[in-house]
């Protein structure tokens, strides 16, 4: 009797002990595959700009079906291709990750050393020196290296892309394999830093002339031309064709390029964005990706966007055209992701590396403020100058709007290295266009707040790859030619790009909350329960997170 006593009151304790503990546990599930893609040059405003000819399973179904961060802006500068594939990938910015531009000047070899410049390797698939690459130059670990440490190296991480930047700096330090364009080949290439020799399907892949095919279509646009109204006309002032046709006007041929073997003609067409759609397709199924229980990571830029905007513009009908057609190559994409991986087996997020000014001589047509800066003329006065003030011209490098200094030259004449910083700075300001400049010394010694451009300036400031004086010019003023644009600014048109997330447990929703570039990592890793990479200074968007 006793023990049914001490049954019946002990009972109730131990359903509710059980619902507690099978109430708190959690099944920690995570995405077979992650897809990166960014789009090279994308601005924030083109979803919205083509939105009516967008179809219903490419961008809009990212936009629809996905989570949408409208604000999402760059925290540093200089917006290049190099500095924005890493900041994206590692979450941090140039002053940690080490990448402060696509090219910059090496105090070491008193040269130009580009980014993902390694002479110690080999070129893999091609006679050619294009695959003298690798990420030795970056300083800090990618989510997908975080990936592969955290797997012990049991998930697969691949980088692609035309750009050998733009593939080898995603994919990171240890990833399987990195591949970029070889326009001396018309196909695929990657380096001894992943590989002795190409995998068969990748040889195959090249055997197709892929490359030959699409360029022998040449380019019209997808809808008639009438129809793209969001676009200045076709013939226009403001544009340059990398063809050298008379006028860079519709349509566009390249017999003679083919003839000569010259496949690099495709990065400035919408053929570009194709082929490395077909090849990351074939690498998904090649590489039997997001096929285990290790969550695997595929890194795609799509590149022609920027090809074709810094000749033609934003307002082009070219760039308009690119676009239409990335719109349905994206959507061949998605169709492949789920019938290869499924639907909720992948996490997808897709951005832009930087984005683009309008062409300002347009701009000075519409009376607002713009123009052209005189890189050479600007270099070859500071150097007369400076040799005028000290009797040397004391300037190792003017280069990424940065001034290298002569520490030897300025120690053997005894000078103040603070007063020369502050000689040339004073300088520059004299130049139209010219907006601010900062010395070593300040961008050393004071703390800018978050919200300045100076402030930008300092994150993206590197103290031992970086110059001793900085220049920043006004809005919409460029070192560039008259015709197409360029990019690099700490302005919005630069700075702000699209955020899209979609995919496995990602939910529908957008925000407009403020977010930075260098968020985008720390939410990845998140998803995928990994620690973030090693210099990560990025944030989780919480907004993906809530139940």
């Amino acid at each position: 009797m006793k023990l049914k006593l001490i049954a019946c009151i002990l009972f109730p304790f131990f359903v509710q002990a059980q619902t507690i503990k099978n109430t708190n546990k959690e099944t920690i599930k995570t995405p077979k595959l992650v897809v990166g893609i960014v789009v090279d040059q994308m601005r924030s405003d083109y979803i919205a700009r083509y939105w009516n000819k967008l179809s219903d399973n490419g961008f809009k179904r990212l936009v629809n079906n996905g989570f949408y961060c409208k604000n999402t802006n760059y925290n540093y500068v200089p917006t290049f291709t190099g500095p924005g594939h890493t900041s994206i990938y590692t979450g941090t910015t140039p002053a940690s990750h080490g990448i402060i531009a696509n090219e910059w000047y090496s105090r070491e070899t008193g040269k130009m050393m580009y980014c993902t410049d390694d002479k110690t390797v080999k070129t893999i698939g091609s006679d050619s020196k294009a695959g003298l690459m690798s990420p030795k130059n970056m300083l800090a670990t990618t989510m997908g290296d975080e990936l592969r440490i955290s797997s012990l190296k049991k998930s697969k991480v691949i980088g692609l892309a035309l750009k050998d930047r733009s593939s080898i700096l995603p994919a990171g330090h240890s990833a399987n394999a990195a591949y970029w364009f070889d326009g001396n080949l018309g196909g695929f290439i990657s380096s001894s830093h992943y590989m002795n020799e190409l995998p068969k399907w990748v040889s195959d892949f090249n055997g197709k002339q892929t490359a030959r095919q699409y360029l022998q279509q040449g380019w019209t646009t997808l809808l008639p031309i009438e129809q793209y109204t969001e676009s200045l006309p076709d013939d226009n002032n403001y544009e340059s064709a990398p063809n050298k046709k008379d006028k860079p006007v519709f349509p566009y041929e390249y017999n003679e390029f083919i003839q000569k073997k010259d496949f690099d003609i495709i990065r400035s067409t919408p053929w570009g964005n194709t082929i490395t759609k077909d090849f990351a397709l074939e690498t998904l199924k090649a590489e039997q990706l997001g096929k285990d229980e290790y969550t695997d990571m595929l890194c795609i830029s799509f590149s022609a966007t920027d090809y074709v905007g810094h000749s033609y513009g934003p307002k082009s009908i070219e760039i308009e055209d690119v676009y239409l057609r990335l719109d349905k190559d994206i959507a061949e994409l998605l169709n492949g992701l789920d019938k290869e991986i499924g639907t909720d087996n992948y996490v997808l997020f897709l951005t832009a590396d930087h984005g683009a000014c309008d062409v300002p001589a347009h701009l000075k047509d519409m009376k607002i403020p713009g123009g052209y800066i005189n890189h050479s003329k600007m270099a070859k006065e500071l150097k007369a100058y400076l040799n005028q003030v000290y009797g040397d011209t004391l300037v190792l490098s003017y280069s990424n709007q940065q001034v290298f200094l002569n520490d030897a030259g300025i120690a053997a004449k005894k000078l103040d290295k603070m007063q020369v910083e502050k000689t040339c700075a004073e300088f520059m300001l004299k130049y139209d266009g010219v907006g601010e400049t900062y010395t070593t010394e300040s961008l050393r010694t004071q703390e800018y707040g978050e919200g300045a451009f100076r402030h930008l300036v300092q994150k993206g400031y590197n103290f031992k790859r970086s110059g001793d004086v900085s220049v920043c010019f006004q809005p919409a003023w460029m070192e560039f030619g008259e015709k197409g644009t360029s990019h690099g600014a700490e302005f919005s048109y630069d700075t702000h790009v699209p955020l899209l997330f979609y995919g496995a447990g990602i939910p529908q929703g957008s925000t407009v909350r403020s977010i930075h570039i260098v968020d985008i990592a720390p939410s990845i890793c998140m998803l995928l329960n990994i620690p973030f990479p090693d210099a990560c200074s990025g944030k989780p968007i919480e907004e993906l997170f809530r139940k």
